[in-house]
């Protein structure tokens, strides 16, 4: 297993360090709307809302997590998500 970031932790993590919370609402309002199927939309929606509920969890804290550790932690949790798929 690689140490590298996952590309898509790394543009989450993005998202989570470079938006504020009505920015971060509007990116996921605006990926649920353009979403091209209903399955796509609920996935956005509960990625978005996961997202949304971090952000506001992360600015609650006095010390925020450096990119990297942001990117570590979703790589991680992607990670988890893959290898226990839904059903």
């Amino acid at each position: 297993m690689s140490d590298a970031p996952d590309p898509m932790a790394a543009q989450m993590a993005q998202l989570l360090a470079g938006s504020d919370l009505d920015e971060l609402r509007e990116i996921v309002r605006r990926w649920v709307a353009e979403a091209p199927s209903e399955g796509v939309r609920r996935q956005y929606q509960e990625l978005g809302g996961r997202l949304v509920e971090l952000k506001a969890a992360l600015s609650e804290s006095p010390v925020q997590p450096t990119l990297a550790e942001l990117e570590q932690a979703l790589t991680m949790m992607l990670r988890l998500a893959a290898s226990h798929p839904r059903t």
